[in-house]
């Protein structure tokens, strides 16, 4: 069963962060390292990784669309 809440903005909260590290380690003041997957940029037509802030792809052409942040 499962909440249904949207709890993606408490994500970066120190209690958080703080309440994991003791569910991990049984332990209080355990900092845990989350990672956080950073996708590259790719061409929505050719596919190929994207450099930083260009508007085209260099590859074919297309227009780059950044995707929106939540």
């Amino acid at each position: 069963m499962t909440s249904g809440r949207d709890l993606r903005d408490q994500m970066n909260s120190d209690a958080v962060a703080e309440a994991f590290g003791f569910l991990l380690s049984g332990k209080k003041g355990y900092k845990t390292v989350i990672e956080r997957r950073v996708e590259p940029l790719r061409c929505s037509s050719c596919s190929i990784v994207l450099q930083d802030a260009v508007k085209f792809c260099p590859e074919c052409g297309t227009k780059v669309v950044l995707p929106v942040k939540k």
